[in-house]
């Protein structure tokens, strides 16, 4: 038969897999397990007010306006260096011509 030893070795590999499966101990976790667990870190009891929601809102509208800014900022100053650049790349070339 053809490739009869290529099947006897990938049958073998497959059972040594399986075996080794079963034999780890590592043991799939059962749903039981997640459960909430107050002592985690990131578990936060606090609840927010809504004080608390306006003065986030507030920040973060705030932190927005300044990154708007600087960006506006950057995209004007960009723009000049580039037009800067372009007259006096064209008036270097019109002293060679």
């Amino acid at each position: 038969m053809w490739g009869g030893g290529f099947m006897l070795q990938a049958i073998q590999s497959l059972k040594f897999n399986k075996e080794q499966r079963a034999s780890s101990k590592f043991s799939r976790p059962d749903w039981k397990d997640y459960h909430i667990n107050y002592n985690e870190v990131g578990y936060d009891p606090i609840k927010a007010t809504p004080e608390l929601l306006e003065e986030i809102r507030t920040q973060k509208q705030l932190e927005n306006k300044k990154r708007k800014n600087r960006d506006i900022l950057f995209a004007i100053l960009s723009l000049l260096i580039v037009i800067i650049f372009f007259i006096y790349l064209s008036n270097s070339i019109n002293g060679f011509l």
